[in-house]
């Protein structure tokens, strides 16, 4: 009776963070979505060689900046002005998946918000049934992730595309290798800040010697980049858009944004004053370091508890979890709604006692939210002064789970 109690008052509160959440979003403008929108109109156009040209971005900026002022619109207008001059940097992929919505902007934007809502949704339960986290703890901290995580709201008012990763990464920790790996090669396509995952994965089959597991990995992520690359090539007429992507891609990663821009890369202060190769150093740093995590927990004797296959899941979800914070901690750019990406390693922390309060605690750090009620002072363009420490510590906390080869349930 007690958890039913328990369980109906999470969920009426879910479903109140998500009613207050759409309400105070439903009209908000696309910073990023605009740059999709005007990218998925694209592929049909004979006087598009190059979407990633300089020449091509103004000129068809300068054209649907046009096409905003004529219409009705006021959210059109308002990014297209913001937008002006396209910054084309994603992936072609990225834009070939979202060419179904509607020419209608509002309507293209309504649609944008109710993905990423629910996207984000399904991936913070998935994520907490994979670490065993009861219903009514599941449905209060995605309550509390929808109010107050600044991450997911930056994600939700830019039209980002942070809550479909984390939705395809949940989906990737609950599916079988095979289809896990394809996921995951898809995922990479559509944006590379995963890519650390395939990395981090491999090394760690390869210390343990899962020889079989890694064959059927290295297979299924082929098929999925495979996939991601024909579909792409079919929807642009071309193989050549990936090569053109690649020059426009290696261009924006050194390209350092400022804090005043909310680029809250924890490094950025080293890269500015060193260039950014510093990032590989520090990716390679601590890869060494979960390395060592792996090579401790296969030595470490079993408490007993929990199948085979139990365990390996929670040690995958822990590995994925790491790898992304990798990339959040060594990365050059690392814009505020990249933090949804943390949840991942996070909400795995759940399962051990200790680490869950130091993760819960990093959370409410990242929410910033928080510390705003507490000082009554507004965290920008501060930021990075919060969220690298947190981060750290969940990064600590996630290579000491992943050493031991049971953890306590929370």
């Amino acid at each position: 009776m007690k958890r039913a109690v328990l369980t109906t008052i999470a969920l009426l509160a879910a479903l109140y963070a998500i009613v207050v959440t759409w309400k105070k979003n439903e009209r908000a403008a696309g910073l990023d979505f605009y740059l999709y929108y005007v990218n998925s109109q694209l592929p049909s156009r004979a006087d598009v060689d190059n979407i990633y040209s300089p020449e091509t971005q103004e000129r068809i900026g300068e054209e649907y900046y046009a096409r905003a002022q004529a219409s009705s619109s006021e959210l059109r207008k308002y990014d297209a002005t913001r937008r002006r001059r396209l910054d084309n940097v994603s992936s072609p992929f990225l834009y070939t998946t979202l060419r179904w919505v509607s020419r209608d902007y509002d309507r293209a934007l309504l649609q944008d918000h109710a993905l990423l809502l629910i996207a984000f949704i399904a991936g913070v339960l998935a994520l907490c049934r994979l670490a065993r986290v009861p219903w009514c703890w599941s449905l209060l901290l995605l309550a509390a992730l929808l109010l107050w995580y600044r991450g997911f709201e930056a994600d939700l008012r830019v039209g980002s595309v942070n809550s479909l990763q984390l939705a395809a990464v949940a989906a990737m920790l609950w599916s079988p290798p095979l289809l896990a790996a394809a996921i995951l090669g898809m995922l990479i396509a559509f944006k590379p800040n995963l890519i650390l995952i395939a990395v981090v994965v491999f090394i760690a089959r390869v210390v343990l010697r899962e020889w079989h597991r890694l064959r059927i990995e290295i297979l299924g992520g082929a098929i999925g980049v495979a996939i991601a690359i024909v579909v792409t090539a079919i929807n642009y007429g071309t193989f050549r858009v990936w090569l053109q992507w690649n020059t426009a891609a290696n261009e924006f990663f050194h390209r350092l944004q400022t804090r005043d821009e909310r680029n809250v890369a924890p490094a950025l202060s080293l890269f500015q004053q060193h260039g950014t190769w510093l990032g590989y150093v520090i990716a390679a740093l601590l890869i060494a370091i979960v390395c060592y995590g792996v090579v401790r927990a296969s030595g470490a004797p079993s408490a007993g508890r929990g199948a085979p296959e139990a365990r390996t899941t929670r040690r995958d979800a822990l590995l994925v979890g790491l790898a992304i914070l990798i990339y959040l901690i060594s990365a050059p750019v690392v814009w505020l709604h990249y933090m949804v990406l943390a949840l991942p390693l996070a909400i795995a922390l759940l399962r051990c006692r200790w680490t869950a309060i130091v993760s819960l605690l990093a959370l409410a750090v990242i929410a910033e939210v928080p510390f705003e009620w507490i000082t009554r002072t507004p965290v920008y363009p501060h930021d990075a002064t919060l969220i690298t420490p947190a981060l750290l510590a969940l990064f600590a906390c996630g290579v000491w789970a992943l050493s031991k080869r049971d953890e306590a349930a929370a």
